[in-house]
C-alpha cells in the first residue's frame, strides 16, 4: 500500500503542473481584469427630489467617475454597470441642483442661516408631515363632531395651564397624524389619544410643563397615569418619532414678523416684532377654522396665508407666503364662512394671566372659539351655499370675496394694517378710530 502511495502522488502532481500549465494564461487575464476593477472609480450622483415627492425613491446613485486620459484600454472594455469590489476607491461628489418650481424665499438675511435653506427646510418639514382628510374612514366608529369636541376640551385644558398656542397646535398634528395611520380606533379611546399628545407636547414645548397627574385628573378619571404612559409609547412608534412639525402658528409667527421686515434690523428678525392684539385675531380664526376636519385638505402654510388673507389683506398674505392666488383661493373660499362668523361676533380681547409676562400673553391658548362658533359657521356656510354665493366648483374670486358692508364690518382691513406697523396700540383704540374716519 505504501508503495501504490507513493507511485499516484508525483502521477498526481503531474497532472497538476499540466493543468496549471493550461490554465495559467486564463489566471493570469482574470488577475488583471480584477485589478482593473479595483482601480476603477465611483462617485455617488445625488438626484434633486422635488418635496412633494415620496421619501421612498432613492435620491442618489453610484456611477463610474470619470476617468483619467492615462487609464488603459482595458478597463473601458468592462460592462458600463458598475460593480462594487473589495478595496474599490470612491469619489463623492454632489450634483444638487435648485428645482425651477421651488417658492420663493421671502426670509430676509439671517445672522445665524443662509434664509434660503431655511425656507426650505421649513417647506420639506411641512409635506414630510402630511395628514389624511379622509382618516376617518379608516375608523368607523369615529365621526367629525368627536375630533371637534375633543380639540375644544383640549382649548380648554390649555388655558387651565396657561399652556402655549404651539403646544396645543403640536398635540393637534400628532393627534390627526396618529389617526391618519391607526386603523379601528374606537371612541373610547378619543380621550386617551387627546390627552397623551397634549402630554407629549408639554414636554416638548413647555418650561414648566404640567406633571403626569396633572393630565390625568382634568380626565376626571377617564385616563389613569399608568394609561397615558403605555399610550405615548404606542403613539411615538407609529408617528416613527417625528415631533417637530410646522404646525399653522409658526408659519402664522413668520408671516407676521415679514409684514415689517423692511423695518426690523438684522438681528431682530428672531424676536416677535408684531402687535399681539393682531396676533390673536388671526390666531383665533384658525382655531375656528381648525375645528373642522374639512381643515386637513389643506397645509399649514396655506391655512396661515388664508387667515392673513381674511383678517389683512390679499397683498400681504401674498407678499409674505411666497405664494400664489391660485394655491390659496381653494382655502379662502373654504374659510370664508368662519371668517363672516367671526366677523359678526366682534374682535376678543387679550388675557392676561398671573405668572406670565405680558408680552407673552397672546401665546397662551385661550378658549377664544367653542362648538357653538362651529355650528353657526356651518350654518353660514349652508346659507351661502343655497344663494348661490358660495361654491367651491365655480364661483369666482370676485363674487366671493366681496367684503361686508361698512356698518358691519367689525374692524376694517385699514385698522388691522395699521396695528401691524403700530404695536403699541390696543384693538380697541384702532377700531374706534376707523368707525370715526370718514
Amino acid at each position: 500500500m505504501l508503495c501504490r502511495r507513493s507511485k499516484v502522488k508525483p502521477a498526481m502532481n503531474n497532472v497538476l503542473k499540466a493543468d496549471n500549465k493550461k490554465r495559467k494564461p486564463q489566471d493570469t487575464s482574470n488577475v488583471t481584469t480584477a485589478a482593473n476593477k479595483k482601480k476603477r472609480r465611483y462617485q455617488i450622483k445625488n438626484q434633486w427630489l422635488s418635496i412633494i415627492d415620496k421619501p421612498m425613491v432613492a435620491t442618489c446613485s453610484i456611477v463610474p467617475a470619470p476617468e483619467d486620459p492615462g487609464s488603459t484600454a482595458s478597463t473601458s472594455r468592462h460592462s458600463t454597470q458598475p460593480e462594487l469590489v473589495g478595496g474599490s476607491h470612491f469619489r463623492f461628489q454632489n450634483f444638487l441642483v435648485t428645482p425651477n418650481n421651488a417658492k420663493h424665499s421671502p426670509l430676509p438675511k439671517l445672522s445665524w442661516a443662509d434664509s434660503h435653506e431655511v425656507w426650505q427646510v421649513m417647506l420639506e418639514k411641512e409635506h414630510s408631515y402630511t395628514k389624511d382628510p379622509c382618516m376617518l374612514d379608516r375608523h368607523p366608529s369615529l365621526q367629525s363632531k368627536m375630533r371637534a369636541i375633543l380639540l375644544d376640551w383640549l382649548i380648554e385644558v390649555c388655558e387651565v395651564y396657561k399652556l402655549h398656542r404651539e403646544t396645543y397646535y403640536l398635540s393637534l398634528d400628532f393627534i390627526d397624524r396618529y389617526l391618519s395611520k391607526e386603523k379601528c380606533v374606537i371612541k373610547h379611546q378619543l380621550q386617551l389619544i387627546g390627552i397623551t399628545s397634549l402630554f407629549i407636547a408639554a414636554k416638548l414645548e413647555e418650561i414648566y410643563p404640567p406633571k403626569l397627574s396633572d393630565f390625568a385628573y382634568v380626565t376626571d378619571g377617564a385616563c389613569s397615569d399608568a394609561e397615558i404612559l403605555n399610550q405615548e409609547l404606542v403613539m411615538l412608534k407609529v408617528l416613527s418619532w417625528d415631533l417637530s412639525p410646522m404646525t399653522v402658528t409658526a408659519w402664522l409667527n413668520v408671516y407676521l414678523q415679514l409684514v415689517n421686515v423692511d423695518k426690523i434690523a438684522e438681528d431682530g428678525f428672531d424676536f416677535p416684532q408684531y402687535s399681539s392684539n393682531v396676533y390673536i385675531q388671526i390666531a383665533r380664526l384658525i382655531d375656528l377654522c381648525m375645528l373642522d376636519i374639512s381643515c386637513l385638505r389643506f397645509t399649514s402654510s396655506v391655512i396661515a396665508s388664508s387667515a392673513l388673507y381674511h383678517m389683512a389683506s390679499k397683498s400681504v398674505a401674498l407678499a409674505v407666503s411666497g405664494l400664489s392666488m391660485t394655491d390659496l383661493l381653494p382655502c379662502i373660499q373654504w374659510m370664508n364662512p368662519y371668517a363672516i362668523t367671526l366677523r359678526e361676533a366682534g374682535p376678543v380681547e387679550l388675557k392676561f394671566f398671573p405668572m406670565v409676562h405680558i408680552d407673552d400673553s397672546h401665546n397662551v391658548q385661550t378658549h377664544a372659539v367653542d362648538l357653538d362658533l362651529l355650528e353657526k359657521a356651518h350654518l353660514k356656510e349652508a346659507e351661502l351655499k343655497s344663494t348661490m354665493q358660495y361654491d367651491t366648483e365655480s364661483c369666482s374670486e370676485a363674487v366671493l370675496l366681496t367684503p361686508p358692508q361698512s356698518d358691519k364690518k367689525e374692524v376694517s382691513t385699514d385698522a388691522l394694517m395699521s396695528l401691524l406697523s403700530t404695536p403699541d396700540r390696543s384693538l380697541s383704540e384702532v377700531t374706534s378710530t376707523s368707525s370715526s374716519s370718514p
